[in-house]
This record gives C-alpha cells, sequence and structure tokens, in this order.
C-alpha cells in the first residue's frame, strides 16, 4: 500500500491551537537575537542589561515567557511523533522508513536555516532527537515515563555543577571570559552592520554554527525529554478523550501551576537582586528560568487543554490554529521577515526591547492572516508540503478545489 499524508479533518484542531500560540511565545523570546548581539553576551555568560522600560519587558518575558512555551513546542512535537507513527501502523504503512525519511527531510532544512540564516534554529535539534524518539515506539508508558523524568533530572545535574565550582575559579574564567567578550563583540556587532552575504556567512560558521553544533549534546537532553512526555501523552491517549481525563488534567494544572510560580518568584528575587549569589548568580538565574519554565509549560499546556475544551469563550482563540497548521512555514519566514527588516532599515543594535515586542506582534498577527487566506485555498502550508511529498516520496494535491 502506497502511504498518503494524514487527512486535514484527521488533525487535532486543539494541539493546532496550542502550537499557534507556543509559536507566537517562541518568537517574543527569539526576536531581539535577530536584531542584537545578545547571543555573544550568553557565549560568554555575561548579562545583556536592558533599562528603563525594556528593563521591565525582559523581567515579564524572562519570568512569564522565556523557556516557558519552547518546552510546550517540544511537548507537541513528541506527541505529534506518537500520533503519526500509531497512524501510519493502524493504516498498515511501514511506520520506521516514513518517519525516518521525515526526520532526515527536517535535518536538512534544520541545517539549511542553521547554517544560511540564524544561529537559533531548533529543528536540526527536533530531527535528531526524532531520530533518537523511533527508539522509544510501542515501548511501554510507564517506560517512556521513566525515560522522560529521568533525561530530565540528569540535564539538571549536569546544570548544578558550576555550583561545585569554586568561586575564584569562576571569577578567574569569568575576567578572561570578559576581555574575550569585549574583543569579539566589536567584530561580531561590525560583521552584522557592514558585512556582504558572503563574509557575513563564512564568519558565522565559525563564532556560531560550531559552538551550536559543539553544544548539541548538552541541549537535546530537556528537548528530548519533553519528546519523551509528549510520546507518553499519545501513548496513553490522554487526549482521546479529555473529558473523560479532565479530573487528571486539573490535578497536573494545579501542582505544576503551584511550583512553577513558586519557582518564578524565586527567580524575580535573583533577577532583582534581592537575593545575591556572587559568581553563582547567573547560574542561578539560568537553572531557575529553565526549571520554571518546565513545571509552567504544563501549567500553561493543561489550561489551554481545559480552556479550550470547556469554556465557551474558547472560539477567541481559533485564529492560532492557522499558524500552528502551517507551523514550519510561520517559524521559518519569520526569520526571513525579520533578517530582512533589520538588513533594510540598519536597526541592528539599535532597536529597544519594547520596539522589538511591537514588531514581533505586528508580524505574528499579520501572518495568522495570510495563514488563513493561504489554507482557504490551499491544504498545507508551502514548506509543509514539501516536507510531506520528502516523507512520502509523492506529491499530495495541494490546492482546493473551490467553485468560483
Amino acid at each position: 500500500m502506497n502511504p498518503s499524508p494524514l487527512p486535514l479533518n484527521e488533525r487535532f484542531v486543539i494541539l493546532d491551537i496550542i502550537r499557534g500560540i507556543a509559536l507566537l511565545g517562541i518568537f517574543l523570546v527569539n526576536i531581539p537575537a535577530f536584531d542584537s548581539p545578545i547571543y555573544i553576551f550568553r557565549l560568554y555568560d555575561v548579562p545583556y542589561e536592558y533599562e528603563g522600560m525594556d528593563a521591565y519587558m525582559d523581567l515579564f518575558l524572562l519570568l512569564f515567557v522565556q523557556g516557558k512555551f519552547f518546552p510546550i513546542f517540544s511537548f507537541l512535537f513528541g506527541l505529534g511523533c506518537g500520533i503519526f507513527l500509531y497512524r501510519a501502523e493502524e493504516k498498515q504503512y511501514f511506520a520506521a522508513a516514513l518517519w525516518l525519511r521525515r526526520m532526515a527531510a527536517l535535518l536538512l532544512i534544520g541545517l539549511f536555516h542553521l547554517i544560511f540564516l540564524w544561529y537559533g534554529d531548533i529543528l536540526h535539534v527536533y530531527a535528531i532527537g526524532g531520530f533518537l524518539l523511533f527508539f522509544f515506539y510501542n515501548r511501554k508508558a510507564k517506560t517512556i515515563l521513566l525515560w522522560a523524568i529521568g533525561l530530565l533530572c540528569f540535564f539538571y545535574l549536569l546544570a548544578c555543577m558550576q555550583f561545585f565550582t569554586p568561586a575564584h575559579v569562576l571569577q578567574d574564567i569569568q575576567s578572561e571570559y570578559n576581555v574575550l567578550h569585549e574583543h569579539v563583540l566589536a567584530q561580531y556587532l561590525s560583521t552584522y552592520r557592514q558585512a556582504d552575504y558572503l563574509s557575513w556567512l563564512f564568519y558565522r560558521l565559525n563564532i556560531e554554527v560550531v559552538p551550536m553544533l559543539l553544544n548539541l549534546p548538552f541541549s537535546i537532553l530537556p528537548v528530548f525529554s519533553m519528546f519523551l512526555f509528549g510520546l507518553y501523552t499519545a501513548e496513553k491517549k490522554l487526549l482521546n478523550n479529555i473529558e473523560k481525563n479532565r479530573s487528571f488534567f486539573k490535578k497536573i494544572q494545579l501542582i505544576t501551576g503551584a511550583a512553577g510560580f513558586t519557582l518564578v518568584i524565586i527567580l524575580a528575587v535573583l533577577k532583582l537582586e534581592i537575593l545575591r549569589y556572587g559568581f553563582y548568580q547567573q547560574t542561578a538565574i539560568h537553572l531557575f528560568t529553565s526549571l520554571s519554565g518546565i513545571f509552567l509549560c504544563f501549567f500553561y499546556l493543561t489550561t489551554l487543554l481545559l480552556f479550550l475544551q470547556f469554556s465557551r469563550y474558547a472560539s477567541i482563540l481559533v485564529l492560532f490554529k492557522y499558524s500552528g497548521t502551517m507551523a514550519l512555514t510561520t517559524y521559518l519566514s519569520q526569520t526571513l521577515i525579520c533578517l530582512c527588516i533589520v538588513r533594510a532599515f540598519g536597526l541592528y543594535g539599535n532597536l529597544p526591547l519594547v520596539g522589538n515586542m511591537i514588531i514581533c506582534l505586528v508580524i505574528y498577527t499579520v501572518q495568522l492572516f495570510l495563514n488563513k487566506w493561504w489554507l482557504y485555498y490551499f491544504y498545507y502550508g508551502p514548506c509543509e508540503w514539501l516536507w510531506r511529498s520528502f516523507t512520502y516520496r509523492s506529491f499530495p494535491p495541494l490546492r482546493r478545489h473551490r467553485k468560483a
């Protein structure tokens, strides 16, 4: 039997809406990286300081957005993997071949995005995690859950190792980093503002692409653990009957909400330096940003699930489903749009954070309506259609046949 793509009427609309909302949260965090040298500050662990209204905006993003929506997107990817594989098996397709081609295509797209456009690409990480995820397909749900929790605990154990480094060692390292940071920052700004595309590309290969690839074994751990949580949800079929599992979702919402907002309070205390840890301050901020993100991820996720399923006001969020359906196209087009705007208007290093947020909201709003218009005439987004064509080795119908 020749495999064919999943019909659109079989999609989980609720998941598309949540995916669309998660894309907005991710975009809000990502957009400063398109027009500021924030990467160099993170690379050398130097705080990127904001002033005035930008400082309040930065605090809000840190507490309630950064690290909160990306795990949701990762969870949905793992869930989508489970749904894809189980449905392929039901239709008697060779699930392994389909999934491996799907991830191979995603890896190529991600590497192209990483190398030629932007260092912040996540698609290559997803693709590699997707290859590994196949080894957990058809495992017992309990096994998947234990691996998810175990990998997450291992990641945070590694993240805490810096607390055991003597302060004088950290001081020496930070002093060296500060010197390197000042030197690299000047060249980085000059390249991003003045260099032609080829010079910019070859500079980025060394300063951005190689470090990102070398950091892959560490960065993939929390991503892959969220994949496993999503795969566990698919294995248990928890979303097949949300009404039946309503009490379970409420329990998760209560527990993760209490833990998440407690961690957010601690994070605020650290960020505002009410509580100081000297050379361990930045490490503590990174740790509690990530920890609060995991708990608030599940809080946001269950809250959205319950709201969309049971609230009469759920229709106000329906527009997000179009970006959720065209997630790959939406994500990649955000990079192209932002790079073009920054380059055309000479905004690199000159745009305040509040201005970034306004531009982000404008771009995303336009994308929502463009995506709605596109899906009125076409079954899939352009990138989704190419991805499916590679996966199934055939070209599914793209244009809808509508009467004049």
